[in-house]
């Protein structure tokens, strides 16, 4: 039997809003919209007036996208590209039922630009360990970017849950994300700090020991590989213990990853971190199907319509039994009782009215929301 997925498609056509600024600006620019390097990724490159310079944002939905009225998801914002991983692996984990479907919005650079990484994770100059001077000094302006223009332009283009987004940075974009909870903890319910390089910010240790009262139940994950150079580690530990020590006002899990270097423990920080961080609702529940005869089939085909108008459909294909909401493409769904079937490896399922005749509604369950559409 064939499954089909939800797809990218039907959010595609979203409109576009302006989003919130601290002083009024238009709107942030798409440049150029197609096909990502990430698997099941598109790749939007927009204008930052904050910055003055263009940004590729790569965009996976999730495994299980909402499609119920006012339904929304978490996203995670992955700075430094997430290295082209970031979003295959939250799909993953998020359609494995290890963490909250999210969407994972990738940040970096576009493929025929400059790289102007330094300038914008940092806020000032530091001192690399080698004694040479790492400039910075636009990190300000990258931090204005991503509050004020990129996260109210996704919110406006995606179903996003603002109090479910989370913060991924790793290195240098580890110490960025450590002075964004710093200075502006309510920016994001969720930092994933990475391998921090205090080295080129070491006041910001003192700011996040002040801004721990403050964090309003909050979480951090603070990660390094074990085998890392010693002045990462000290980074690492360093900011661990100045956000500890505070539970009922930020929530912290530290780990430093046995044998690994600085970079080799990148692909396992996300499945370490995404399900503390982003946890779900309720675990995906995995029946085993069972076969329905023709007649009792027949009675859920036909036409229902949301709370919001929109239309689900109930038919059938070579494969059996078909569910399609209005925007998204069709998928077949599996009897698991009389009267309820659901969708295989997604937390998705369908119970129809119980009794003789055409069912006059059915309950959508889609990652833990609920929603009934009415036969029309």
């Amino acid at each position: 039997m064939t499954f089909r997925i939800w797809a990218i498609a039907g959010l595609a056509s979203l409109a576009l809003t302006p989003g919130v600024c601290a002083e009024p600006l238009p709107p942030l620019k798409i440049v150029s919209e197609g096909p990502a390097s990430q698997s099941r990724a598109v790749q939007l490159i927009v204008h930052s007036r904050r910055v003055g310079r263009d940004f590729a944002i790569q965009v996976t939905t999730p495994h299980t996208p909402p499609i119920l009225p006012g339904q929304t998801a978490p996203a995670v914002y992955v700075l430094d590209g997430g290295y082209d991983i970031a979003g295959p692996t939250g799909w993953l984990l998020g359609g494995a039922g290890s963490m909250a479907p999210a969407y994972i919005i990738a940040i970096n650079y576009p493929p025929d630009g400059p790289s102007m990484r330094e300038t914008d994770l940092l806020f000032g100059p530091g001192t690399r360990p080698d004694g040479t001077v790492a400039e910075g000094g636009g990190g300000a302006a990258f931090r204005a970017f991503l509050l004020e223009e990129l996260k109210p332009f996704m919110e406006a283009r995606y179903p996003l849950d603002p109090k479910a987004a989370v913060l991924f940075g790793h290195s240098l974009s580890g110490i960025f994300t450590a002075n964004v909870l710093a200075d502006r903890p309510d920016g994001f319910s969720g930092y994933l700090i990475a391998s921090p390089s205090v080295w080129a910010d070491p006041g910001v240790i003192q700011r996040l020991k002040a801004v721990r009262a403050k964090a309003g139940g909050r979480k951090a994950f603070v990660a390094w590989g074990a085998a890392e150079d010693a002045y990462m580690i000290d980074g690492g530990t360093k900011v661990s213990a100045a956000l500890s020590g505070d539970p009922d006002h930020l929530t912290l899990r530290t780990q430093a990853f046995a044998g690994e270097q600085h970079i080799s423990y990148y692909p396992l920080v996300m499945s370490a971190a995404l399900p503390f961080l982003l946890p779900r609702a309720a675990p995906i529940k995995r029946p085993s199907p069972i076969t329905l005869k023709p007649e009792q089939i027949r009675r859920y085909f036909g036409a229902y319509s949301l709370p919001d108008g929109k239309t689900v459909t109930i038919g059938e294909d070579e494969d059996g039994v078909l569910l399609e909401v209005a925007g998204f493409p069709a998928t077949n769904i599996l009897s698991e009782a009389l009267d309820r079937f659901y969708l295989h490896g997604q937390d998705a399922r369908v119970t129809f009215e119980p009794g003789g005749g055409p069912a006059g509604w059915l309950t959508l369950y889609v990652n833990g929301a609920e929603a009934r559409a009415v036969r029309k």
